[in-house]
């Protein structure tokens, strides 16, 4: 019988190889269940970015804004959203702090713990989903940053807008949302690393401080 030895770079295949599998299979499940992540860091001008649309026939807002005083050392969540038949309710977007999240104001001056802050939401366009949060520049600790989650189930299935609903090019469309920010109105958008569930019609990002957010692509 012949002896095999084999050298280091042999080895390592052979160690990283469950590894490498385990994160093919990862992929795999996520794209089966329709979720996926997009990177963050691109920038891109407003003309050349496509912001989705809400369908004629969405159900009406319950309020395009709501506003709440956060405090340093508590959580928060807040929502806007949809007004069903009966007075049900739909939510649209959801915003959460945690305790720690709260940084800096847009002054730079620091938030300490029992210091508070008035936030508000507010959709700027009834029919896309964009959103204005303010104050404009308040600061948000990288470690403990607020999460954003938009809900675009009751957008606008064109979502490449060439008349045609729900064919290949609105799913390679979906394929690429992400939320996008704007620091002030006219700036070049800047996108942010997110998780979509195509299955659930949502997605989500994390914050580190205050301006205009889109799902767009």
């Amino acid at each position: 019988m012949t002896d095999i030895t084999m050298g280091p770079a042999a080895m390592t295949v052979l160690r990283t190889t469950p590894r490498l599998l385990a994160t093919l299979l990862l992929a795999v499940g996520l794209a089966s269940c329709g979720e996926s992540t997009a990177p963050g860091g691109g920038t891109r001008p407003p003309a050349q970015l496509r912001i989705i649309e809400l369908a004629v026939n969405a159900p009406p807002l319950e309020a395009d804004s709501v506003s709440f005083v956060a405090t340093k050392g508590q959580g928060a969540e807040q929502r806007i959203n949809f007004l069903l038949p009966g007075g049900e309710r739909e939510e649209y977007l959801r915003f959460t702090l945690d305790g720690a999240s709260l940084l800096a104001r847009p002054d730079g001056t620091p938030i300490a713990n029992g210091d508070t802050v008035h936030i508000t939401l507010k959709v700027v366009d009834p029919r896309k989903v964009l959103f204005e949060f303010r104050p404009e520049g308040l600061k948000f600790d990288p470690a403990h940053p607020a999460k954003l989650r938009i809900d675009y189930g009751e957008a606008n299935k064109d979502y490449n807008q060439d008349g045609i609903e729900g064919d290949a090019g609105d799913q390679v469309a979906e394929n690429q949302f992400a939320i996008w920010r704007q620091p002030r109105v006219g700036d070049d958008f800047i996108q942010l690393g997110s998780f979509l569930s195509k299955d659930l019609e949502e997605i989500e990002a994390e914050l580190t401080g205050f301006s205009r957010y889109a799902i767009a692509y």
